[in-house]
Formats: C-alpha cells, structure tokens, sequence
C-alpha cells in the first residue's frame, strides 16, 4: 500500500473531520433555522389575517351601527326635501355612506351585505313593520388604509366573499387565481396553508359578519429576507469557519511539512556520508517544541557521529600508515640486515676455521670488515630506536655547549673508507652552539651518510662548515648525484623514501636516515633546508643554537 505524505494525510483528515461535520451541520442548522422560520412566518401570517379580520369586521359592525341609527331617526324628518337634504349632509359630512336611499322589502338582496363596483350595500329597517328600508354604500377602498400599515408591508392581503369567491378587495395586482389554486375552503374559523411552496406560507381566517374570509399570503421578498438570508448566513458563516481552519492548519501545516522536509534531508545527508549537514529550522509561532528539539538533538548527533568519523578516519589512517610502516620495516630490515649479518657471519667463521691458516692482514682486514658491518647494523638499530620517540614527541635531549667541528670531525672518521674522498673545509673560527651531541652527530653521520650512498663514483663529498653574518654556524653536505625527479623530492624527508625505487634499489639503506634527520632538527631548532640540480646540498643553519 502506498504511503500517503504528510500534506496529503492532513488534508484527508481535514475532509473528513472538518469539511464533512461542518457541510452535515450546515444542512442540519439550516434546516431548523428554516422550519422555525417557517413556522413563524405561518404564525404572523395567520395574525395578519386575523388582524385584517376583526378590522373589516369592526368597520362593518360600526358603519352598520351608524346606518341603524341614521334610519331610527329617519321618521323624525317632516317632509321629503328634508329627508333629500339630510340625505345629503350625511354623504358630505361623514364620507362613508353613498347613495343613500329607501327601498322597498321585496328589493332587498338576498345575500348579506352586497357588493358591487368596489361597494358594499349596507340595510337598515325604518318603519316597525320592515316594510321599508334604509340603503347606503360604503366604499370597500377604505380597508385599503389598513394595508398601509407597517405590519401589513410586505404581505399581501386577499379579501373574497363566500359564495363565487370574488375577490373583494386586495393590496396588490396580481391576479387570485394561485391564491385560490392552494386553498382548501372549509368551514373553520382558520386554517393554515403551505402551498407548493413551504416557505410561502398562507392563513385564511373566516368572519361570520359579513360572511367573507381574509387570505394573507407570504410574498418571496418576506422569505427572502426571512429565511433565504439566515440560511446564506449561516452558510457563509459556516464557510468562512472553515475556510479559517483551512487557513490555520494549511499554515501549520506548511511549517510542518517544510520543516520535516529539512529533517528528512539531513537523515539522508547522514545516510550518504556527509556528515556536515545542519538542520536549520525554519521557527515561527507554528513550529512545534518536539520538532525543535528533534532538530537540536539531530544536530547534536550528526556533530558527535561528524568527530567520531573523523577521529576513527584519522585512526584508520595511522592504521594504514602503521601497517606500511610494519611492512616497508619489515621488507627494509630483513633486506639490509640480512647482508651485513653474512659478512658477520661469513668472517667470523674465516677466522674460526682450523684448517685454513690465516695470516695477520687477512685477520685485520677481516676483523675491520667485521666492525664496519656491526657498527653498519649498530647505526640501523639506532635509527630503528629513535623513530617512536620521535613520533611520541618523547625523545629527551641534553643540551649542552657542543664543538660543531669536533662534531663534523668525528662523523668524517666514522665513514671514512678508501671509496670515497671527504673534502672538508671547517672555518677555524666555527663557533660552539648548544645542542645534544649524541643526536647532532646523529644528523651529521646521516647526512654524510646519505651523501655517500647516492654519489656518483669517484666523485669527492663537499663538507663546508663556516659563520654567517650574524656568527651562526651553517654546515653545507654537498654531493654529485644523479638528477632525483621532483616527487622524491617533496618526499624527501618521509619514512622508507628513497632515491632509487624498490625494483632497481643499488644502495644500501632502510630509507629512514632523513627522516631521522628531519625530527631531530626540529627538536634541537636546526632549520635543514634541501637544494638538487647537478648536486645534492643539504644546509643546517644553527640559529636558534647560539647564545
């Protein structure tokens, strides 16, 4: 199965625990916020209709009243111009009754309170026998100052008699007929109606006197503002609810993501090796204190793992180092003591021998071979010795005042032989320094050693001492050599380097007597310094060795 991202997780959790209950709660909010207004919206449209009820009722009832008491004093009138007169002071005075007029019984209508053109005949008896009959008009238009009411605004108002359901009056144009299409017409007082449409709810209430009934519809302006308004508001409430946790966790989340990323890139900069990589934060009010301190704590490790790296690199490298020591030891000693050892060996035995008589110079040439090649093995094991102290930093040294040219003296005659001719030129003035005798004797024989091993044949080996300018003794080791490429050179003073290679070595020598030389320089502060064309030079400059 495949893994989802962070990112992508959050935002299927966001659907399903925020975007879905949020939608479910909006319909469920909605929908009783919508039926309660519904139902309030049927309860003021039935007050409506029942309040335009008893005012048409109340006006009928009072204009009747007023008529029946305009006919009981119609018999107190003399003549009939009086009667005409008092006709017309009653239609200019009071401007409710019209065509005022004495009808006889047989005319009279048979449906209660007529209406006819927009009027409403009203009849009151005159004489005792109801014989005859007042007749007057009330204007049916008057009812529509109850719709200008502000509590009427907005509704629109239906009034119909009973029988043919003629419109009667009304506060709008449009025509009855939907009206009526809802309307069940029964005999209670009040019903209510939802029509096709549930938000427009209707009442019709039913009066006795007249025998009319009053329809109040809900117009979609009062829905409008009603119920379709509360329902986008809640929606939009709703909407902008989520679209902020949207907005939160989408920020939240992008601080997240952005900094697991860098996480993520330092576990696989760690994987691949490199153990420099850092985890920057990006830190803000979002960025969680795990996530700090996961970040400190791989930073802590990558460091800690960084050294150990380093430090176990630097060990495997002494290791290596160590072991090319061991072997290039090992093949050096076993090579270059194994030839003097023979000669020993080889001697000695000569001059044990019984049946061969050995005569006196052959004794002494023999004996001087013996000791070259033992003081050959002596000097090996010496520098042998010397090299782990070096390394160590722990050779100790007795600096004393020391005679440089009783030094160089005694160097000479230690590898003087009749193969090679020691040109030696020591000013008479060469100043005492202060150093270790044993080790710079130690340098000098090296050098000069060295200068031997590589000389081309018969040519002299060049040794000046003499004072500089500033009475600093300089010792000069020059010989005539074969060109040395440049990369022995910038290898001159390391372990087992030598002149000639392994394969076509024509020297003796374990490779270590510059290197020797080269620590125990700088550990009696002898600045050597190294100079190759046609010659081989060595300098030792004594500076920091004269008082």
């Amino acid at each position: 199965m495949k893994r989802l991202k962070i990112a992508e997780q959050i935002i299927i959790v966001l659907v399903f625990a925020v975007l879905i209950p949020f939608i479910t709660i909006g319909i469920i909010i909605s929908n009783i916020s919508q039926h309660s207004v519904r139902n309030e919206l049927a309860n003021n449209t039935s007050l409506m209709a029942e309040f335009v009820a008893d005012a048409i009722e109340n006006y009928v009832t009072l204009s009747q009243a007023q008529l029946n008491q305009m006919a009981s004093g119609f018999n107190y009138i003399p003549d009939v111009m009086a009667k005409i007169q008092y006709f017309d002071e009653i239609e200019a005075k009071t401007k409710l009754f019209k065509n005022l007029d004495i009808i006889e019984k047989n005319k009279i209508p048979k449906e209660k309170y007529p209406h006819e053109n927009g009027k409403i005949t009203l009849i009151s008896p005159i004489d005792k026998e109801g014989n005859y009959f007042l007749s007057a008009k009330i204007n049916v238009n008057i009812i529509d100052s109850l719709f200008d009411q502000d509590s009427l605004k907005g509704r629109k108002i239906y009034i119909f008699n009973s029988q043919n359901h003629d419109l009667i009056a009304s506060n709008t144009i449009e025509e009855n007929s939907n009206i009526l299409d809802d309307l069940v017409i029964r005999d209670g007082v009040k019903k209510i109606i939802f029509g096709k449409k549930k938000n427009t709810p209707k009442a019709y209430y039913k009066l006795n006197n007249p025998d009319w009934f009053i329809v109040a519809d809900t117009t979609k302006k009062v829905t409008k503002n009603t119920i379709t308004c509360a329902r986008y508001k809640i929606i939009l409430s709703l909407c902008l609810a989520a679209l902020f946790i949207f907005v939160m966790i989408g920020i939240y989340t992008y601080y997240l993501y952005i900094n697991i990323r860098q996480l993520f890139k330092g576990i696989t900069a760690i994987s691949k090796g490199n153990y420099d990589k850092k985890i920057h934060l990006i830190k803000s009010p979002f960025t969680p204190n795990e996530t700090v301190f996961i970040a400190k704590e791989f930073n802590y490790m990558a460091n800690k793992i960084k050294t150990s790296y380093k430090d176990l690199k630097e060990n495997n490298l002494k290791l290596q180092k160590l072991n090319e020591f061991r072997e290039n030891l090992v093949n050096a000693t076993s090579h270059e003591f194994r030839t003097p050892l023979t000669s020993i060996i080889g001697y000695s035995s000569r001059l044990l021998r019984h049946d061969i008589k050995v005569d006196d110079e052959t004794r002494i040439n023999s004996l001087i071979i013996i000791k070259q090649q033992a003081q050959r093995l002596s000097k090996m094991v010496e520098d042998l010795l010397v090299i782990p102290e070096l390394e160590s930093y722990s050779l100790k040294f007795n600096i004393e005042e020391t005679d440089l040219s009783a030094a160089i003296s005694r160097a000479c005659e230690y590898l003087k032989n009749d193969n090679v001719e020691f040109n030696i030129d020591i000013a008479q003035d060469l100043n005492y320094i202060y150093s270790d005798e044993y080790r710079l004797e130690q340098i000098i024989v090296n050098l000069i050693d060295n200068a031997v091993k590589y000389s081309l044949d018969n040519e002299p080996i060049d040794i000046v001492a003499y004072n500089n300018e500033n009475k600093c003794p300089i010792l000069i080791i020059k010989n005539r050599c074969e060109k040395i490429s440049d990369e022995i050179l910038e290898k001159i003073f390391e372990k087992f380097i030598r002149a000639d290679s392994n394969l076509t070595r024509t020297t003796r020598g374990t490779g270590l007597g510059l290197y020797i030389v080269k620590g125990l320089c700088e550990g009696l502060k002898i600045d050597i310094d190294l100079k190759c064309d046609d010659e081989f030079i060595m300098i030792l400059k004594f500076n920091d060795c004269v008082k």
